[in-house]
């Protein structure tokens, strides 16, 4: 199966933090970060439980002009090799900001597709998360859901905070 976390509002790393937690009780879990350094708090978390292996494939910045991209792009395409190598010794695979990799342009959203099909084809759950969902995705998996924003202390001013947002 196919899952999406999307939308705007808060959440859909959190959310497929929880699931691999869960799955982790009863399989083997990766957990693959796209466009991130393998910082945040969730990673360090996660390395230290049994049954869930982590990778970053970033760089940790924003995507903003064609260099940033090409070598945000490399870092991604490492990625998709990796997974096309290791996806079989996982019951779970959780590919954290798929959705925004092909929204910033760093990866080809049929190239996404294709590996996403392959993988819950033959049996594996495949979780993706980002803003910018696309039809094709919305189409294609068996389970979308949208994070909404209704309000943000954000929109206040307010900055990321160590252990909530990061």
């Amino acid at each position: 199966m196919i899952h999406i976390y999307t939308g705007d509002g808060k959440g859909k790393t959190t959310a497929s933090v929880g699931l691999a937690v869960r799955a982790s009780k009863h399989m083997k879990v990766l957990f693959i970060q796209l466009m991130k350094d393998g910082s945040s708090a969730e990673i360090k978390t996660l390395e230290k439980l049994p049954n869930i292996d982590t990778r970053s494939f970033g760089t940790g910045r924003w995507v903003t002009d064609e260099d940033s991209r090409v070598h945000e792009s490399k870092k991604v395409a490492q990625a998709i090799e990796f997974l096309k190598k290791e996806y079989h010794k996982y019951g779970i695979i959780v590919v954290d900001e798929a959705i925004m990799a092909v929204t910033c342009g760093v990866v080809n959203e049929s190239e996404v597709m294709a590996l996403s099909e392959e993988i819950s084809e033959k049996g594996h759950e495949i979780i993706l998360t980002g803003r910018g969902l696309t039809w094709k995705f919305r189409e294609k998996a068996d389970l979308v859901t949208e994070m909404k924003k209704v309000k943000h202390y954000f929109d206040k001013g307010n900055i990321a905070r160590e252990g909530i947002e990061f």
